[in-house]
């Protein structure tokens, strides 16, 4: 595996950012580090994972708290881990159009700088905490767009993360000057960004994500987690699995948790030579 940790020039956001990038190097037997899955072909134009930064992190931290380069290679897919600072994967009100980076202009431009497959059933997105709110954003936002999501400690509930109070209680600095940024004064949030709201419409149309989902049950945003598993359930309509074992919001689970998603999504399958 080839890793690269740099910029890109973004039209969407006028402005170089940050890019972390995971590549397969070729087809061979990976030198004794990692061993392909059983089932895993390595393939010309490798399936793709745009992963996503949390709150307070940025688009290295995935690399540097994970052992995603090994996973990465034992599935011989390519990761892209693009930078939002605390944008919430939205186009903002007062601030940068995210969300037409990451799920309009940055597949494209992955697919065309890196040779790498962007094409729907081979595109994912996952992230946590506030990646978790973003991947999912993007997935339900964009059907047709992403053949599976990973959501992990997900910050689900914006209007929780964006009410009175919210960001003295969990330590958040600044956070006040952000959700104003990304909704405006009023910091009103628009149905369209309400992700149970947006899980309901998304039951009703023909094209969904497989969705993969995992929280600790002592995490601070366990209750919201377990609203979405329950929406998720009662629709019927969604492929979905959910996890959840002892454990709070930190690198540890996240570090498990990918690992189990791309279990899910790639352990039983064959890909294309």
């Amino acid at each position: 595996m080839s890793f690269f940790n740099g910029t890109i020039f973004s039209d969407a956001l006028k402005m170089d950012t940050g890019l972390g990038v995971i590549l397969p190097q070729d087809s061979r037997c990976h030198r004794g580090y990692s061993e392909l899955k059983p089932g895993v072909k390595a393939q010309k134009k490798p399936k793709t994972l745009i992963l996503l930064h949390g709150l307070s992190d940025d688009h290295s931290v995935w690399t540097s708290r994970t052992s995603l380069l090994r996973y990465a290679e034992e599935y011989d897919i390519a990761v892209i881990m693009p930078e939002v600072q605390r944008g919430f994967y939205l186009d903002m009100v007062h601030g940068l159009d995210y969300s037409t980076y990451i799920c309009q202009e940055l597949p494209k431009l992955a697919g065309e700088l890196f040779s790498i497959s962007v094409e729907p059933e081979d595109l994912m997105i996952a992230g946590l905490s506030m990646g978790g709110y973003g991947a999912m954003y993007s997935a339900l936002s964009h059907p047709g767009k992403f053949y599976g999501v990973g959501c992990f400690s997900s910050a689900f509930d914006i209007r929780l993360i964006c009410g009175d109070g919210f960001a003295e209680a969990n330590g958040l600095a600044g956070w006040d000057k952000d959700r104003k940024s990304i909704f405006g004064e009023s910091v009103s949030i628009p149905d369209k960004c309400d992700l149970y709201t947006l899980a309901e419409k998304a039951a009703q149309k023909d094209k969904k994500p497989r969705v993969f989902m995992t929280c600790g049950t002592e995490d601070f945003l366990y209750e919201s987690n377990v609203k979405m598993r329950d929406l998720i359930k009662k629709t019927k309509a969604f492929d979905f699995k959910y996890e959840e074992w002892p454990g709070i919001h930190e690198w540890g689970f996240w570090d498990i948790s990918i690992q189990k998603m791309l279990e899910h999504f790639l352990g039983a399958i064959v890909q294309k030579p």
